[in-house]
């Protein structure tokens, strides 16, 4: 019913706004009575499908084990993002000695470098949310 596409005309403006009684042919009431009493037995016979809790299961299995990825990489990721600090500060310091000998083009190629590798180490645990969400879809 709702997912209808057909366009269904039941009448004119008209006719909606100054109603009539029908005037269709009387229908015998004994056949529909019949039927109308038989259909509880038709449907309480039919078989009953649960497809609602499949699907809670397997959203739940993908979400539990997209955790299970993510906690198992917490320690590589906490190290690596543990390590950055130090080696950005290091790189730093050798752009600045680059800097004062004089080589500005590769101090700032070394800073740039730098900077961009602290951030996307820093968003790591980001990063990985994002690719864990994006694979537990297929």
């Amino acid at each position: 019913m709702f997912t209808s596409k057909k366009i269904q005309t039941v009448g004119t403006v008209k006719e909606f706004l100054n109603p009539s009684t029908p005037t269709s042919p009387k229908k015998d009431i004994v056949p529909m009575l019949a039927t109308g009493s038989t259909l509880p037995l038709i449907f309480s016979a039919m078989p009953t499908f649960s497809f609602a809790e499949s699907v809670t299961a397997s959203a739940s299995v993908k979400a539990e084990v997209s955790q299970k990825i993510i906690t198992a990489f917490q320690p590589l990721t906490d190290l690596v993002q543990g390590i950055s600090y130090p080696i950005t500060f290091l790189v730093f310091s050798a752009a600045g000695i680059y800097w004062l000998i004089g080589n500005r083009a590769k101090a700032v190629e070394m800073m740039q470098g730098a900077t961009i590798g602290y951030i996307l180490v820093q968003l790591s645990p980001l990063l990985m949310r994002l690719l864990v969400s994006v694979t537990a879809g297929f």
